[in-house]
């Protein structure tokens, strides 16, 4: 339970606060932000996009346009939508997380642990829509301007075998972060890294450590 700074991965309590309240067809206006810092979709400022779009904008390519556009548009705006998800935190019962913005912008009051951002993966993959967001390697997104956005995942190992997805991160304080879902013989885990040194390299020699010497009774 040692607390660490989780970059992007705050993008999965992000897109969870964000399924809670907006309609997949709600029409958000773009706002930029903290867009300046980190990965950007490219979204352009106040184009009109559905919230299912601007949800594949943050989970896909991990756009911080994406993260600050759901939490503008939100009742109350940025501020509301934060509370919000540390609200999420608490409902979960998770004691060694804290957010202080929406996108995973390096903060000393912004950390989690490896056992709480799983729990929060956990929690969104019960969804099915953010489940198959996770899984999309690339896709283009049509806004209703017509300005057209091709999103490719920040995930290597999507398209691996049995790599279901979920989230990247990284920041220089933070080092590469990675939650992966995989599956074989119709058995899943879901494994959470942070402050590694290699994440793809170390996540796929776990899934494959634990399915080789792990039984299922």
């Amino acid at each position: 339970h040692i607390r660490l700074k989780p970059a992007s991965l705050t993008k999965i309590m992000t897109s969870l606060v964000a399924m809670d309240y907006y309609q997949e067809d709600s029409v958000l206006t773009v706002v930029n932000g903290e867009a300046s810092l980190g990965n950007t979709a490219d979204l352009l400022k106040g184009d009109r996009l559905t919230a299912l779009d601007v949800l594949y904008a943050l989970l896909v390519p991990s756009g911080n346009d994406a993260a600050v556009t759901l939490a503008e548009n939100y009742p109350g705006g940025y501020r509301l939508f934060l509370d919000k998800m540390n609200q999420k935190v608490a409902e979960l019962g998770l004691k060694n997380t804290h957010f202080v913005n929406v996108s995973g912008v390096e903060s000393p009051d912004h950390y989690t642990t490896a056992y709480d951002i799983a729990m929060i993966a956990r929690n969104a993959l019960g969804r099915r829509r953010f489940a198959s967001i996770v899984f999309t390697k690339d896709i283009t997104i049509q806004s209703l301007k017509g300005n057209t956005y091709s999103l490719a995942s920040t995930n290597i190992l999507l398209g691996k075998p049995g790599i279901l997805g979920v989230k990247t991160g990284w920041t220089p304080e933070s080092g590469e972060c990675l939650v992966i879902l995989a599956e074989r013989d119709s058995h899943r885990i879901l494994i959470s890294l942070l402050n590694s040194k290699d994440r793809f390299g170390e996540g796929q020699k776990l899934v494959d450590w634990i399915f080789g010497n792990f039984t299922w009774q």
